[in-house]
């Protein structure tokens, strides 16, 4: 215990100096330690290990963080504000109530990670994989997530409105009771999503993969659909 500490205040040194002087941090172990409740703004690095580190209630605004791992790391309740992620492993780490707007986590792995009741608006998750994650009740208003995997996530209750989905795979995901008002499918494949109760109204599902989507109850007024598939998803609501 008393190695772990002495290791876990060396780092907060090498972050410090980081903060202090704009520095990048190249290559950085710090797998399971205690960062909750710190001021990790503006911190920049490459190639940090933080599986299972515990960051609750931190202070992420600005981080710049690229080839990371976080691994089953805890995030929730953390302030990612304007956050810059990208090409780095987040599998099944927690951001639970997290603020996150304008935030990006870009072409990274999120297989099985917590956004529940996250605050996501005008974010961007493009490319990002997010098979099984969880976003119930999440806020992500107008966030660009063109290209990004959501196999079998569960989305309940989220808000998507206005947000860029375009060529997104929501492959037997779970959108009931969404707010997905003048949100953008096209081209994505919804095979047997879940949009009971939902609300589309607006959104654009052009040349999308809509096979044995559930809609009973979904709101579709001016949704856009291609021709052949509008009178058949009609006798689903």
């Amino acid at each position: 215990m008393d190695n772990q500490n002495k290791e876990r205040v060396k780092a907060l040194s090498i972050i410090n100096r980081s903060q202090y002087n704009n520095e990048l941090i190249k290559r950085l172990e710090i797998n399971g330690f205690d960062f909750s409740f710190t001021d990790l703004s503006d911190v920049k690095a490459d190639c940090i290990f933080a599986n299972e580190a515990n960051f609750r209630a931190s202070t992420l605004i600005g981080v710049s963080f690229r080839d990371c791992e976080f691994n089953l790391a805890n995030f929730e309740n953390c302030n990612f504000e304007r956050a810059d992620i990208a090409d780095c492993v987040l599998s099944g780490a927690n951001f639970r109530k997290s603020q996150m707007n304008y935030a990006q986590i870009k072409i990274s792995t999120c297989i099985e990670a917590c956004f529940d009741e996250v605050v996501f608006t005008h974010g961007n998750l493009g490319g990002t994989v997010c098979i099984r994650a969880t976003f119930r009740q999440a806020n992500l208003i107008a966030i660009n997530a063109q290209k990004a995997f959501f196999e079998e996530a569960d989305l309940r209750e989220a808000n998507l409105s206005d947000g860029n989905f375009a060529g997104s795979d929501f492959i037997k995901a779970n959108l009931t009771g969404v707010n997905a008002r003048n949100a953008n499918f096209i081209g994505g494949n919804l095979t047997g999503a879940i949009f009971r109760e939902g609300d589309f109204a607006g959104a654009d599902f052009s040349n999308a993969k809509l096979d044995d989507v559930v809609w009973e109850g979904a709101v579709i007024e001016d949704t856009i659909f291609d021709d052949e598939v509008r009178e058949e998803i009609l006798k689903k609501i």
